[in-house]
Parts: C-alpha cells; structure tokens; sequence
C-alpha cells in the first residue's frame, strides 16, 4: 500500500489477495466497499474492510471493532494476535507443474 496516503480498497485487496485462509465476501448492499474473511479451522474469525479512508477489522469471538490508519498497523495487530492470518501467499505453480498435476490425477 502506497506509504502517506489513505488505504484504498484496490490496495488492500492486493495485500489480501492469495494468502491463506482470505476470501473475499459478497456484500448485499449496493456500493459497499468489498469484505474480507480470515477463516481457520472452518470459521470467521475476522473480517476487514476500507471505510472513509481507514481499515476496520472486526473480531467476531469478541463483538470488538478495531479501527486502522494503514496496512502497517493492521498487519502488526494480525502478526501479534493471529500470525496465521499474515501468512504470505504460495508462490504460483510453473506451467510444467500444473500440467503434471492434472495428467496424473487421472
């Protein structure tokens, strides 16, 4: 995320995107800025979204609101309270890979 400025929902999404056990939710309300999930163990243990220039994450075992300024705090607050949810993404598979992977499922 570009250092200074306000997140913003494209940012975040690319900060997101790939790491495991993050998904992207569908949102009903026209508009709304994207939702993002970390599910362990089969539950949602936090979901995070981009509102008027801040990150909220919300702890669903706690009913607790936690509103950031940037990326850098909220991947710190993640790192200190659930380092499973900064995991970094898998390094995506060569071609040659996934072409074994399918011929031999067979």
């Amino acid at each position: 995320m570009p250092s200074g400025g306000e997140p913003s929902t494209n940012d975040f999404q690319d900060l997101l995107v790939g790491r495991p056990g993050w998904r992207l939710e569908p949102r009903s309300t026209p508009g709304a800025t994207p939702l993002w999930c970390f599910v362990f163990n089969g539950r949602i243990e936090f979901s995070v979204t981009v509102e008027d220039g801040s990150i909220h994450l919300y702890v669903m075992e706690t009913d607790q609101e936690i509103i950031f300024k940037d990326a850098d705090r909220l991947l710190a607050w993640l790192r200190a309270n659930r380092a499973e949810a900064v995991l970094e993404p898998p390094p995506p598979g060569t071609k040659k890979s996934r072409l074994r992977r399918i011929t031999q499922w067979g």
